[in-house]
């Protein structure tokens, strides 16, 4: 199983705005929609949504580099970026004509239904997701210095910036080099929904 999900979206002719190109409230959408084929593909039923168990999206970081078009292909890149005692992190890439068009983070939390308080993660997700964690660089510096990492930060590659390595590139260059100086300590503290806020569903 690659640590990497691809998977096309469909972009529909109503998706579109007066600009022309896909709605940027769309391309959340968009975005939901990758994340449950990447889940699913992951973690097969215990990636199906229930409410018995729910992980709800607590953090949604989502940067717009260039307009999305209807008709060409689209194609989504979805990894893990960072994996806590009840929460994970998401990363996406949408391609279109051969660049990235955006970049997103979701953080999810697995939650008792009857408080709405975090958990720790199932012991067979744990584990399942260990194996696809591919490390944002700037987490790796961040690491090495004794920073916590922040679950929050959006995407690692900012517009105008040089192009980040493929994730793949990431995942081969982690397992060639093994673990970063100071990354031998437990996972680091989720973020827990903010008394009477307002989580979105996964």
């Amino acid at each position: 199983m690659s640590a990497v999900h691809r998977t096309v979206l469909p972009v529909r002719w109503s998706d579109q705005d007066l600009n022309r190109h896909v709605n940027n409230a769309r391309v959340v959408t968009l975005i939901e929609e990758a994340r449950l084929s990447a889940v699913a593909a992951w973690l097969g039923e215990d990636g199906v949504p229930d409410p018995a168990r729910p992980r709800v999206v607590v953090s949604l970081s989502l940067d717009y580099l260039r307009p999305i078009d209807h008709g060409p292909e689209l194609t989504a890149h979805v990894w893990v970026a960072r994996l806590g005692r009840s929460s994970y992190t998401v990363a996406y890439e949408l391609r279109q004509h051969g660049r990235a068009a955006a970049r997103a983070r979701t953080v999810l939390v697995q939650t008792d239904p009857a408080t709405g308080r975090s958990v720790p993660l199932p012991e067979g997700v744990r584990t399942v997701l260990e194996g696809l964690v591919v490390p944002d660089p700037e987490q790796d510096s961040e690491r090495s210095s004794g920073a916590d990492p922040d679950p929050e930060r959006g995407p690692a590659p900012s517009p105008g910036s040089e192009p980040a390595r493929e994730p793949e590139q990431r995942a081969a260059a982690v397992r060639e080099s093994g673990p970063a100086p100071g990354t031998g300590r437990g996972p680091a503290p989720d973020p827990a929904p903010a008394p009477g806020s307002v989580t979105a569903r996964a």
